[in-house]
């Protein structure tokens, strides 16, 4: 695991040793993986963070069905054995109220620009859509050591969205802007992003 990550959490966090909590931690799942890279890492903190039963918000299964979502565990982590209580939740479908509201469809934007229609490409939009329910960075709440690496990400499973992301606007305002433009709303009212004040909210670092 990068340093970047290793850093990002506390010692129980990773754990998952928090009281009372059918809780699975990142460790655990990195611990039962085939091998480890950039991308199993983001599925581990992904599955860790945002399939926690007591998360808010909380994406059971990452928006998978229940059998998708068992073959992904299977996949990456295979010797991994969840508890039954946190296997349990996943069954639930995701619900609904702030970013949540938002989920399926970050999904279908994602999965109308896939490189590929497969299922490793479709796992991919539903971990980003996860991703996206979170405050920090869109990089930070995928788990990745930095933003190239989301990037990067795009650029592999979503080549459309990286062409159209031109100005290398923040990944999650991107998006966003996308579902807000397909629904023909206006995103912003500035005719142009250079004069604009807020430009560095759009564009600036995310270090």
């Amino acid at each position: 695991m990068s340093e970047e990550m290793l850093h990002a959490r506390s010692h129980d966090d990773l754990n998952g040793e928090a009281p009372g909590m059918p809780r699975v931690g990142v460790w655990q799942l990195l611990g039962h993986s085939r091998g480890q890279d950039a991308i199993v890492e983001a599925y581990a903190w992904s599955i860790a963070t945002w399939c926690e039963p007591e998360a808010a918000p909380f994406v059971p299964a990452l928006g998978l069905d229940y059998s998708a979502f068992l073959d992904l565990l299977g996949t990456l982590f295979p010797h991994f054995s969840p508890p039954e209580d946190w296997l349990e939740a996943q069954r639930q479908a995701v619900g609904q109220g702030g970013p949540l509201d938002e989920f399926k469809d970050l999904v279908a934007l994602l999965l109308d620009h896939r490189a590929v229609n497969d299922e490793g490409h479709r796992r991919m939009a539903h971990l980003v859509a996860a991703g996206c329910m979170g405050s920090d960075h869109l990089w930070q709440d995928l788990g990745l050591p930095r933003r190239q690496a989301l990037s990067d990400l795009f650029s592999r499973y979503f080549p459309a969205l990286a062409a159209k992301n031109a100005g290398d606007m923040k990944w999650k305002k991107f998006l966003y802007r996308l579902l807000c433009e397909r629904d023909g709303y206006i995103a912003c009212s500035r005719p142009s992003c250079a004069g604009c004040a807020d430009y560095a909210r759009c564009f600036g670092p995310e270090e």
